[in-house]
């Protein structure tokens, strides 16, 4: 407590100080990663399946421009139970993106279809897969638009 103070003034300027220093840090520690690297705040999950077998299906919204090595980092670190599938899709930020269509579905096949059709959706920048190896592929859908995984 401080001297002249009421018990309930020194712990709200208190919990004001711990407010303050904790916004100091973030601003600090976010001004010392730079501009050139992407940090796991820079992408976030709209939409996620699982089906009883563990395969998986992401849609993700990224915060624009994002390089194709911070996607494929992302992708790399999606959740991914080996000897099954994780298939992500990847949306600039601002994009309409499939979520709910894909999070109630009852089958892969039904997320994967809600991807596919949901009325008025975005196109997917980047596509990835990592498959029961643990093998990641990643595409860029604006490059090569005819890939299997752009057209999935």
């Amino acid at each position: 407590m401080f001297s002249g103070m009421s018990k309930k003034q020194s712990y709200t300027i208190g919990f004001l100080a711990v407010v303050a220093a904790t916004i100091a840090l973030g601003w600090l520690g976010k001004s010392m990663l730079g501009e050139e690297t992407a940090s796991a705040t820079d992408f976030w999950h709209v939409g996620y399946f699982r089906d009883e077998g563990m395969d998986r299906l992401f849609t993700v919204a990224y915060q624009a421009p994002a390089a194709e090595q911070d996607v494929r980092e992302y992708a790399g670190q999606l959740t991914h139970t080996p000897g099954h599938t994780t298939v992500a899709f990847f949306y600039a930020e601002g994009s309409r993106i499939p979520s709910a269509g894909i999070t109630n579905a009852q089958s892969l096949a039904e997320a994967k279809q809600a991807v596919r059709t949901m009325t008025g959706a975005s196109p997917w920048r980047f596509a990835s897969l990592k498959d029961e190896q643990g093998e990641l592929r990643l595409v860029d859908c604006e490059a090569t638009p005819g890939d299997v995984l752009c057209r999935y």
